[in-house]
């Protein structure tokens, strides 16, 4: 099935618009799945461009509550295809999630993301967004060392990330009329741009071997359980002022606070997961791990992982009644 020149989910039955909307991005892009929360309000459109190598889509996506797209470890070594992502954040605010990085983008920042490897997308409102297909070997002759910028949020008050958008707007209306040669001229312009951006954030970003961070990082993790840890505790604990400490996180695409609690989420998935623990009441797991409150627990938990702590348990448990 093949989507060239764009896809609307309004044009098929409401119980088929999901399955269709899985096929037309997996054919536009590369084979990925979508769990959405209301499927019965969900509405989608994209609309196609090509530019030379590069490919670009603009996304209207409302009515579907949570959503997210993942590529499985299995699909992406499946897949044949080399490509970098881009995302950039028209409206509404969507995650990327790779690498053991999640970044969350505001409008105007983009990220990247690599599809020979796995990854996740997850969105908790209505949205819109521009979604731009780079052949890896073009953006690696660029920029070298581009797997270690995914999934992390390049400004959007930087100069590249000014113009970025207004590049793809325009370049997303009808290009077919538009000569071999310009396309060329074009594609490469904008690729630039995009380098120039990546090129900002490597220079801002902190390697992940840092002493201080790993330090940090190490201090946050010592007290997951606590409920009363602030940043200034954090901070101390570690030997760096407030002002590094926030400073060292935005470096890796987010912030302390969501990374703590990131960490607290993540920390409570694997109890969940665990054969051995399922005896565990929910909210003794949540209050073991930091948080205070079985509500904020449960409702941060659904966001991300799709579904609630309890049906996320239960999930686990017949995957591993049927041996997987």
């Amino acid at each position: 099935m093949a989507h060239a020149h764009g896809f609307a989910t309004l044009s098929l039955p409401p119980h088929q618009r999901v399955a269709g909307w899985t096929q037309a991005v997996s054919d536009r892009f590369v084979e990925s799945d979508f769990k959405i929360a209301e499927p019965a309000g969900f509405d989608a459109a994209m609309l196609n461009r090509d530019l030379a190598a590069l490919s670009l889509t603009r996304f209207c996506s409302s009515g579907h509550g949570s959503k997210r797209v993942t590529r499985s470890q299995r699909q992406a070594a499946r897949g044949a295809e080399e490509f970098f992502l881009l995302n950039l954040q028209l409206a509404g605010r969507g995650a990327v999630r790779q690498a053991g990085r999640e970044t969350w983008l505001a409008p105007g920042e983009f990220a990247i993301y690599d599809t020979r490897r796995p990854y996740e997308l997850a969105y908790d409102a209505d949205y819109r967004q521009v979604v731009l297909r780079i052949p890896r070997r073009e953006l690696l002759a660029r920029l070298g060392g581009c797997d270690g910028l995914v999934a992390r949020a390049a400004p959007a008050d930087t100069l590249p990330g000014r113009l970025l958008q207004p590049m793809l707007m325009a370049l997303g209306e009808d290009l077919s009329a538009t000569q071999a040669g310009t396309a060329e001229d074009l594609a490469s312009a904008l690729l630039d741009v995009v380098t120039a951006g990546l090129r900002e954030l490597r220079g801002e970003a902190a390697p992940s071997s840092c002493p201080r961070f790993e330090r940090v990082k190490l201090q946050a993790l010592k007290r997951l359980h606590d409920p009363s840890l602030t940043l200034g505790d954090l901070a101390q604990a570690a030997g760096v002022s407030l002002r590094s400490l926030h400073q060292l996180f935005r470096t890796q695409g987010c912030t302390a606070s969501r990374w703590i609690w990131q960490q607290r989420l993540a920390a409570c998935e694997r109890v969940l997961r665990d054969p051995a623990a399922s005896h565990r009441m929910l909210t003794q797991v949540a209050f073991d791990h930091g948080f205070s409150d079985a509500a904020h627990f449960s409702r941060t938990f659904q966001q991300r992982y799709g579904c609630s702590p309890s049906e996320y348990r239960r999930r686990c448990g017949a995957a591993v009644q049927r041996g997987g």
